[in-house]
């Protein structure tokens, strides 16, 4: 048997992203393919066994889909293994939430397209075990696409696999009930990373500081109590059929979940009438839905008068720009913004 070491340069640009304590994510040049790649770096004392040090590299050969990150190639040096991948210039899907809302669309989409990539995951026994916003990446071609592997693991003969950890604020629930994993932890961390999708991170964010967690012990207990997240919590926009999609695949018992993410794909692509409402929040306690086609932009603002919340909606022409009331979305004497939104979703015509 012939073996051939050889060497391999690498011109590291930035750092894009910190996946774990010891590992972290680079843009850098490749000279010998004269290109642009994203190279993971994982120091090895990460792994117990040496024969796992090119295990992730092996599975996302194994899994090559549209959907999924391809592998350009894998090395090692003394202290470290490199996985290579081609580099996107969009970012993450938490990049994306970091600058803004998604529309309803977007969301759908991409949700579609990530879902297709954990399916065939599955097909080949393969659990993911960290989905997350950072984790999807948004193509040079505007697809969503799984990465990183490194936590990800192969059914045993009993369809259970074992993580070696998780992502502390997508935790199961099933980690402080049965202790098993199998494809329902895929199902609800996707459940969470689209229920993100529709709420935004600050909304997340907000939902540890309401609970005052602040350790792991907290979180837990909020997890396993039903209390994080807030499965009830979403934005006026986000319509119903979708809502219960989502709180479906983060139920706590895992028999009330999806059964695969096919059926998670079929629920979602039977959504209809789906209006591309924009959400976005302005400064001094401004909220704004918007919706555009060919012949009309329509504005429905939410904002704070005094102690009284109050609405108001306009229909702007696109020929002209002439703008006009909507009448039936001009209210006011709300009490509080959660009230207001109530009545919110009643006028952006989701059933």
């Amino acid at each position: 048997m012939l073996i051939v070491d050889t060497s391999l340069s690498l011109e590291y640009r930035e750092e894009i992203g910190l996946e774990g304590r010891n590992s972290t994510v680079n843009k850098a040049f490749d000279p010998q393919l004269n290109a642009e790649l994203v190279v993971k770096r994982i120091n090895k004392s990460e792994f117990t066994k040496t024969e796992d040090y090119f295990k992730e590299a092996q599975m996302l050969y194994a899994s090559e889909h549209p959907n999924i990150m391809g592998i350009k190639y894998a090395t090692q040096d003394t202290d470290y293994i490199y996985l290579t991948m081609d580099y996107y210039k969009n970012g993450s899907i938490n990049s994306l939430l970091e600058k803004r809302f998604l529309t309803v669309k977007e969301i759908i989409k991409y949700s579609l397209e990530f879902l297709s990539g954990i399916h065939f995951m599955h097909t080949k026994n393969l659990v993911h075990f960290d989905i997350k916003p950072t984790n999807i990446l948004i193509s040079n071609s505007n697809k969503a696409v799984v990465t990183d592997f490194g936590l990800a693991k192969y059914l045993n003969e009993s369809g259970f696999a074992q993580p070696d950890k998780f992502y502390p604020l997508h935790v199961p629930p099933e980690t402080f009930e049965t202790g098993k994993f199998s494809f329902y932890t895929d199902i609800y961390q996707a459940g969470l990373t689209i229920y993100r999708m529709c709420n935004g991170n600050t909304n997340f964010k907000q939902q540890l500081r309401d609970l005052n967690i602040q350790n792991q012990e907290q979180l837990a207990e909020a997890i396993r109590k039903n209390k994080f997240p807030q499965k009830s919590n979403f934005l006026p926009h986000i319509p119903d059929k979708f809502q219960q999609i989502i709180k479906k695949s983060l139920m706590n018992d895992v028999t009330k979940r999806y059964e695969t993410i096919l059926d998670m794909i079929n629920e979602i692509s039977s959504i209809e009438d789906v209006y591309n409402w924009e959400y976005t929040e302005g400064e001094n306690d401004h909220f704004k839905f918007t919706e555009e086609n060919e012949n009309h932009k329509l504005e429905l603002s939410l904002i704070q008068v005094d102690d009284k919340w109050e609405t108001i909606g306009v229909r702007i022409r696109s020929s002209d720009n002439k703008t006009t009331r909507v009448t039936k979305w001009c209210t006011s004497g709300y009490n509080n913004k959660e009230e207001a939104f109530m009545e919110i979703k009643k006028m952006l015509k989701y059933k």
